[in-house]
């Protein structure tokens, strides 16, 4: 049978008139309304600033989860520093038992992440942490909205980091917060340079126009494409010609092993500083939470896949919708090469070893992450279902309906 179609789809949120509409605050908490919070270029550049101010060193390990990918693992090593995997339990939680029976010589920080963007019981580690002499990095990529055992997210943590491109229509940024490193001064961070600002604001409306989001500006857009591809000889410009490119959105699939400390030591250019702080919230969280109704109720009662956690817990806004597939391969390889906005965590750091009883290694084969952001359209979502189940379920044929966002 005929597959799908899933031009355009996009991975990440997107620029369009209904960006800036709706609620400014939302009944969710945001991590970037936390006291002592400082934007930062990346998810990534804000553990490794985190991992300076905590002053992890050669030699010293760091405890990181089994189930990652490896930019949460690069600033570790960057510093010189070594990790120490551990296991997770079905909920995604550290396995404290496990972590406690360890060798814990050396061990500096613990890495805990929010995965999904659905909250994690922290107050338990919290208490481990404290009385170790542990410092938590609370990892909130996942999580910019949402609620922990009675706290905002991000509050738990000695430090936290977020990442911004997940949840706004941004090309880069994310977000470190302080909450208990007293007296201690964030890391100075370099200011962008002109063409950086000019080329991050390009960026924003560019991948707008690609999707279709800004009706009415296609063809002017078009047009400034052409012409900055005209002067791009002369050093004004470095961006493809209308037709011959798409635009360089925040690659989320990129996992690299590499840190940029020039780029990690940079402040967020202001075009994307001034959307984290003027994006209305309502909007986002309860965009979120529809699209991940929507598909928890479309992959409901299959047999080759399910949804991980088909109930989604209240204040939270989810990242993505993680996706249970029996047998993910070849199929998985298959949705990435017809464009399905998908991701899998399977590219673990060299050093991981199997642990009896590990939640998170299973995760990295099993777990596909679809997107599940505000911006999808209801086409572009039942589209979505309709190639999942058309490449685990070739049988079936109905998609799910709903209404649109």
């Amino acid at each position: 049978m005929s597959r799908p179609a899933t031009t355009a789809i996009p991975r990440l949120p997107v620029l369009d008139w209904r960006t800036f509409s709706g609620a400014k605050h939302s009944s969710t908490p945001c991590l970037l309304d936390l006291p002592r919070a400082q934007l930062s270029h990346s998810g990534r550049a804000s553990i490794v600033l985190a991992l300076e101010m905590i002053g992890v060193g050669p030699g010293e390990r760091v405890l990181v989860p089994t189930y990652h990918c490896p930019t949460m693992i690069a600033p570790v090593t960057q510093r010189g520093a070594l990790p120490l995997f551990y296991p997770l339990g079905a909920d995604g939680s550290p396995d404290l038992a496990w972590i406690a029976a360890q060798d814990l010589t050396g061990v500096r920080a613990i890495l805990a992440a929010h995965f999904f963007g659905i909250p994690q019981h922290l107050q338990p580690l919290r208490a481990w942490c404290d009385q170790g002499g542990i410092r938590l990095i609370e990892d909130c990529a996942h999580a910019l909205f949402g609620v922990s055992d009675g706290r905002p997210v991000g509050s738990w943590g000695d430090l936290a980091i977020a990442s911004l491109t997940k949840f706004l229509p941004v090309p880069e940024g994310g977000c470190l917060v302080n909450n208990r490193l007293q007296g201690q001064a964030f890391p100075d961070l370099g200011r962008p340079g002109a063409k950086k600002q000019l080329k991050a604001a390009f960026d924003i409306m560019h991948i707008g126009v690609h999707h279709g989001r800004l009706k009415g500006l296609d063809r002017p857009f078009s047009g400034l494409l052409n012409l900055l591809n005209r002067v791009k000889n002369r050093g004004l410009a470095a961006t493809p010609a209308a037709g011959q490119s798409t635009p360089a959105e925040p690659d989320d699939y990129a996992e690299s092993f590499d840190i940029d400390l020039g780029q990690s030591h940079q402040a967020l250019t202001a075009a994307c500083g001034w959307i984290a702080g003027q994006a209305p919230r309502e909007r986002i969280v309860e965009g979120r939470r529809q699209q991940y109704r929507f598909f928890a109720q479309a992959f409901a009662d299959q047999q080759e896949f399910r949804p991980l956690m088909p109930q989604l817990p209240e204040h939270c806004a989810p990242y993505v919708f993680p996706l249970w597939v029996e047998h993910p391969d070849p199929g998985y390889f298959e949705l990435r090469r017809l464009g399905l906005p998908v991701s899998r965590w399977d590219r673990l750091w060299p050093e991981v070893s199997q642990i009896a009883g590990d939640h998170g290694h299973d995760w990295s084969h099993h777990i596909l992450q679809l997107a599940c952001h505000q911006d999808l359209s209801l086409d572009e979502r039942q589209r979505m279902v309709a190639l999942v189940k058309s490449v685990y379920s070739p049988t079936t044929t109905t998609t799910n309906k709903g209404e649109e966002t």
